[in-house]
């Protein structure tokens, strides 16, 4: 029995030190997530973006103004092929004016230069019609926003929302995507969708094979706890 138990004791040593090593090496870079930027690293790896089945959620839009494109994938929202905003449940629409192009989404606008700078961003807060549907120009280019409770002539710069009952406006509408632009974004997409952290969190806790992983160390852990068992009762019999 004696050189029964100690066999086991071995090879359940050998197995469960291949365990350790791998809560051991994942638990020091889960404590240090800062200092290791986990948090802001993301997998490129096809194999992990496929296996966490990272697309969009949805089919992505895209308007064609003065030249650009401003396309929503999933929640981002990218001006050309360089990220504008992200956290985006909705993209309404975009138009341009003589010298810049607003973005609307979500009951906000962005106030870009036509190189796609930042000048200004909007919200409720500042005069932001609530429950906006859509945005679109008048014939003399003049920005106009449908809001719940009505039409409004907006001057931006100003700040200044004009209420009206309706007004005859060519309304912003989305356009076909071009493919090559599409198979960009949807890279710069998954490329920016797996953060490092959340990968080494699931190999810590083996739900990176899903219900298995979460059995296989529940198996482990009964694995540490008749190894310490043994190496207690070996310990007390040779003693």
């Amino acid at each position: 029995m004696w050189e029964t138990i100690h066999k086991w004791h071995r090879t359940m040593g050998i197995i469960s030190a291949l365990f350790v090593v791998f809560l051991a090496v994942t638990g020091l870079m889960l404590n240090h997530t800062e200092p290791l930027n986990l948090k802001k690293r993301f997998i490129q790896s096809g194999i992990f973006l496929d296996l966490y089945d990272i697309k969009p959620g949805k089919e992505p839009q895209g308007f064609l103004v003065a030249g650009h494109w401003i396309t929503q994938v999933g929640e981002r929202v990218y001006f050309d092929q360089n990220e504008l905003a992200e956290n985006v449940n909705k993209l309404i629409g975009v138009v341009a004016t003589n010298e810049n192009i607003i973005v609307a989404y979500d009951g906000q606008m962005l106030l870009l230069t036509m190189e796609g700078d930042v000048i200004e961003h909007l919200t409720g807060t500042e005069g932001v019609p609530a429950g906006m549907r859509a945005i679109g120009t008048t014939l003399d280019n003049n920005v106009v926003i449908q809001g719940a409770h009505g039409d409004y002539l907006a001057d931006v710069e100003s700040l200044y929302w004009q209420e009206k009952d309706q007004i005859d406006a060519e309304w912003s509408k989305a356009d076909p995507i071009p493919e090559a632009l599409l198979t960009g974004l949807l890279h710069l997409y998954r490329g920016k969708g797996l953060r490092l952290e959340r990968v080494i969190l699931d190999i810590h806790s083996g739900r990176i094979l899903g219900s298995w992983g979460i059995y296989l160390v529940d198996a482990a852990a009964m694995l540490f706890l008749l190894l310490s068992l043994s190496g207690a009762w070996m310990w007390f019999k040779r003693n």
